[in-house]
């Protein structure tokens, strides 16, 4: 898949040296029955795997997944540090500077510094910690600007050196956003309220206060940039979300059919496969992708499951006369100009 997608890129002029984002999280398939081997029941209870995949943010495309039992979310950070590494190695050569951006679960020492050896950087979010409050006080209210594309939000930073951290201290980008008792009543149970540090909470919900702030921390290694472009930065990690939510709803990752864990390795391998050629469609025919403007080196991208209706499960003839092959789409199609576009697209590229 990264050979073929190395090619496609040659093929579009694209700049192989162009830095590169990976993102790495995990989801959770729902399994039945007892015979599913390497399958366990996950924090909700359901009997599930836990994939961990790794994608290339630029391009939407999987680069390498694990697969492991539902009660894996977290491994452990040798682990994490292999999925890196191979995720890495199948960018192409000559590739630019890597940031890998990960969730608190994926915060262990032995990433950040196989990160380091790898030459790439990292945004990781921290767990709320004793050491988070502790680093929040070292703040001015003074040092406190406005977030990016985040209204209310505020962000500043400070420096923190983890425990193991055998290196130069790090850069801990704090944000906050206020909440007002009105809104805390409102989410009363919900896991949000977390950001907030607990005795503040416990005051806003006596009544005490009128308003708190929630606290988000990124611990990052990225010199030079501003405080506000590097949280903004790690809060578009939220895009693998969207990929993920692709899989299952667009692709076959609803669910993994088989009771041995290898087959279903090649099961999710395919369903990466699927995930890489929807991106690739999108790449090849501006027409396949959404409507609205792309960001710079970013293709725009529709859901797959949108692209099923649009290009993939489309009722049609297929004419074979002489030594062509015609393709009669059902009349009145109302994405025929789309499907040709996507079609013609691909013509140009195709070798003579």
């Amino acid at each position: 898949m990264a050979a073929a997608g190395e090619r496609l890129d040659t093929a579009l002029d694209r700049p192989v040296g162009e830095p590169a984002t990976v993102d790495l999280d995990a989801t959770q398939i729902t399994v039945y029955g007892r015979g599913k081997e390497g399958a366990a029941r996950c924090r909700t209870g359901e009997m599930s795997y836990a994939p961990h995949i790794a994608f290339w943010a630029q391009r939407g495309r999987a680069l390498t997944a694990e697969l492991v039992g539902g009660n894996q979310e977290r491994l452990s950070g040798r682990e994490y540090a292999r999925i890196a590494s191979r995720a890495i190695g199948l960018l192409p050569d000559g590739h630019g500077p890597v940031t890998m951006r990960v969730d608190s679960a994926y915060y262990a020492i032995e990433l950040l510094e196989r990160l380091r050896t790898e030459r790439a950087r990292f945004t990781v979010s921290l767990p709320r910690s004793q050491a988070m409050w502790t680093a929040l006080g070292r703040i001015a209210e003074s040092a406190w600007g406005d977030a990016l594309d985040m209204e209310g939000a505020q962000v500043a930073e400070t420096v923190y050196r983890p425990g193991d951290w055998k290196h130069e201290p790090l850069r801990l980008i704090v944000r906050r956003v206020p909440f007002t008792a009105e809104r805390i009543a409102r989410l009363k149970g919900s896991r949000r309220l977390n950001t907030i540090h607990p005795e503040q909470l416990q005051m806003a919900l006596d009544g005490q206060l009128d308003s708190v702030y929630g606290y988000s921390f990124i611990l990052t290694d990225i010199p030079h940039q501003h405080t506000a472009w590097v949280e903004h930065f790690h809060r578009h990690r939220a895009q693998i979300e969207e990929r993920l939510k692709d899989t299952k709803t667009g692709q076959a990752l609803r669910h993994l059919p088989s009771g041995d864990i290898n087959a279903n390795r090649v099961w999710l391998t395919a369903a990466m496969l699927a995930v890489n050629l929807t991106a690739w469609c999108c790449e090849l025919s501006p027409a396949a992708g959404a409507s609205g403007q792309a960001k710079p080196n970013t293709p725009l991208r529709r859901h797959a499951h949108t692209l099923r209706r649009l290009l993939f499960n489309v009722p049609a003839r297929i004419i074979r006369t002489g030594r062509r092959i015609i393709l009669r789409l059902p009349a009145g199609y109302p994405h025929a100009d789309t499907f040709q576009a996507t079609l013609d697209a691909v013509y140009a590229l195709a070798p003579p």
